[in-house]
Parts: structure tokens; C-alpha cells; sequence
């Protein structure tokens, strides 16, 4: 793989999964309510999971890649159409409100089973693996640079709205259409990215 093509992807990941999502409004809820010490079991079971899901979702792509080879090269725009529709629905997205005030599950099984549950997680694995990493190869050195790497990514931006997110949410809520402007162009040049 180029390394060219390797930070368009880092590039993809972190367009994607610095945004609210499922995992991140957890953890900013529950750092905000209980404190960032009493999150590292739910952290430890979102990274776990999320990791899991990844290695899941690359061998699934090279698994369907080799007992349907023509259907490779249309997982890429597959994968390509759904970060532009992911583009679409951030330059729509809004800031949620305040938390509910209820207590938030903090421990490692329910981070873990979030994963399995949470559709962006898996469709970002589904969506960039054959866009970014089967065109080059799917052996299992891959399928684990792709896991580790989202999973690095994805863990960077949940330990920045676990941290911050008493600071993001504000900001994020001033300043959310510029931000989602920025997020959306950074996914469309990703999408193009992956189909040239």
C-alpha cells in the first residue's frame, strides 16, 4: 500500500471518528458524570470491541473479495458512496442537547457489546477495508495494520471527548457548521481518493 493512500485513510478515520457518535457521546457523558478514572474499563472495552469488529469486518471483505473476485473492485465504491453519504449527514448534523443526567453504564462488557450494536463502527470498517486496503493485498498483516490503525485512530478521538469534553461540547455547539463544513469536505476528497 502507498503510504500515500495509507494517510488518506488515517486522514478518513480521524474525519470520522472525531465526530459525535455513539461511542464518543458515551464516554463524554459518562466523563463528565463520573470522572475520567472510573471510564478506563468502558474505554478498555470500546478499544477491545472495536478492534475486534475491525479484524471482523477486514476478513469478511477479503474473504467475499476471494470467492467473489469481480465484486472487489465494487466494494471500493461501495465503500466510496457511503463515506460521501457520511460527508451528507455531517453537514446536516446538528449539536445534541445536554445529557439526559442519568448514571451511564461504565464498565468493559458494555463498551465491548456497543461495538457489535453500533452500525458507524461497522460500516467504517466495511466501507474503508476494500477501499483502502484490499486494492493492495488482504492478508492477515493487513487485516491487522487496518484494525490497529482504526483502532488508534477511533481511541485518539475517544480519549479527546473523554478529556475534553466538557470544553468540545460548548465549542462544538458555537461553532458546529464550520466544523461540520470542514468534515464533510475533508470526507468528499477522502471518497475521491479512494476510487482514483
Amino acid at each position: 500500500m502507498p503510504v500515500s493512500i495509507y494517510i488518506s485513510f488515517i486522514m478518513y478515520i480521524c474525519a470520522v471518528t472525531f465526530m459525535p457518535g455513539p461511542n464518543n457521546i458515551l464516554l463524554l457523558s459518562s466523563a463528565g458524570q463520573n470522572g475520567l478514572k472510573k471510564c478506563i474499563p468502558l474505554l478498555l472495552g470500546i478499544w477491545s470491541g472495536l478492534i475486534t469488529v475491525m479484524v471482523m469486518a477486514g476478513a469478511f471483505c477479503t474473504l467475499l473479495s476471494r470467492i467473489i473476485p469481480a465484486a472487489a473492485p465494487y466494494l471500493k465504491y461501495a465503500g466510496a458512496a457511503y463515506i460521501l453519504y457520511l460527508a451528507w449527514l455531517t453537514l446536516k448534523k446538528k449539536p445534541s442537547g445536554e445529557g439526559s443526567g442519568k448514571d451511564t453504564a461504565l464498565d468493559f462488557r458494555s463498551g465491548f457489546l456497543l461495538q457489535f450494536l453500533n452500525v458507524k463502527v461497522i460500516m467504517l470498517g466495511l466501507a474503508a477495508f476494500p477501499g483502502y486496503f484490499l486494492p493492495y493485498g488482504s492478508s492477515i498483516p493487513a487485516i491487522l495494520l487496518f484494525a490497529v490503525t482504526m483502532t488508534a485512530c477511533c481511541g485518539a478521538g475517544n480519549l479527546i471527548w473523554a478529556f475534553f469534553g466538557s470544553i468540545l461540547n460548548p465549542f462544538y455547539g458555537r461553532h458546529y457548521r464550520v466544523i461540520n463544513i470542514l468534515m464533510a469536505l475533508l470526507l468528499l476528497y477522502c471518497a475521491i481518493r479512494m476510487v482514483l
